[in-house]
């Protein structure tokens, strides 16, 4: 492939790093998933790189490492050349013998976004189910994106928790800003648990059933209300789906290019719990998923 000559790696000096796209990179499966990925979001953002190659030293971490030395200078030039291969303009390649969570941490403040994969290296990821992706989506600065492959590549549909809180508020204006670039259609979708309702012997459920649908119905169209107009070119779908919002998201996640949630719903302890349906989220979707606060 040729490279356009203006198509340069820079010194961490040259970059104006508060605009750019953090990327964590450890040479994994997931990890090459998620350069990817920031390199496809950079080019459409206009945005530089500055990708992370860290040398973790917390010691539980690096017992799961399968290998003890890896070639980290091999890898940096890998991803220089994978970011520029995919049209990146400005890229940062570093590496670093640090804590992985505190420096992707402290670096947030200055970044877009964060990008990582799922799982990293190591025997114990999969029983962790991705400690580091889900310890720094709880904490970090700007919203961060947990990459995996997506079962629909050509979907055309961003997926967006709803539920009337600030954070979900913040996920739907990054949903809609993503598909201005991509084109994509943003479902917003509102789950609510129906639980077991007493029927009659026709099968009728309660009348009450139907003021309850109307609440959420409404709730729903208050929450998208504002950003119709902040977006209009966005083709903006409602979804009210009666069952619970983790579990609406995670089936709809089968048919999206990204699942967009707020870090905390309604009722978390703010600052202390990653949101159980953000949890659930990062546990069990079918493609990447933001986490924005």
């Amino acid at each position: 492939m040729t490279l356009p000559e203006s198509i340069r790696a820079l010194d961490s000096g040259d970059m104006n790093e508060t605009s750019s796209i953090l990327l964590a990179y450890d040479g994994s499966g997931d990890a090459a998933e998620a350069m990817i990925w920031a390199a496809a979001t950079a080019v459409r953002e206009h945005r530089g790189v500055h990708a992370l190659l860290i040398q973790d030293t917390d010691a539980i971490t690096s017992v799961a490492l399968p290998s003890a030395d890896p070639d980290w200078q091999r890898m940096k030039h890998d991803v220089e050349v994978c970011l520029k291969e995919a049209g990146v303009d400005s890229a940062v390649v570093e590496t670093r013998r640090a804590r992985v969570v505190p420096t992707l941490l402290k670096e947030s403040a200055k970044a877009s976004m964060v990008v990582l994969g799922s799982r990293g290296h190591g025997v114990l990821m999969d029983a962790l189910v991705g400690s580091v992706s889900q310890e720094v989506a709880r904490k970090a600065a700007c919203p961060v994106v947990v990459v995996r492959p997506a079962e629909e590549l050509e979907s055309g549909r961003i997926v967006v928790g709803v539920d009337g809180s600030p954070d979900s508020k913040a996920a739907l204006e990054f949903a809609c800003r993503r598909a201005e670039l991509t084109g994509e259609v943003v479902a917003a979708v509102y789950g609510w648990r129906v639980g077991d309702l007493p029927v009659d012997t026709h099968g009728n459920v309660p009348e009450t059933v139907g003021p309850m649908i109307d609440d959420h119905e409404l709730l729903l169209a208050e929450s998208v209300a504002g950003v119709r107009g902040a977006h209009p070119d966005v083709v903006l779908l409602r979804e009210l789906v009666p069952v619970s919002p983790g579990q609406a998201l995670v089936a709809m996640s089968r048919n999206a290019s990204l699942v967009v949630v707020g870090s905390r719903g309604h009722g978390a302890l703010t600052g202390l719990v990653l949101g159980s349906v953000s949890n659930h989220v990062l546990h069990k979707a079918h493609c990447p998923v933001a986490v924005v606060r």
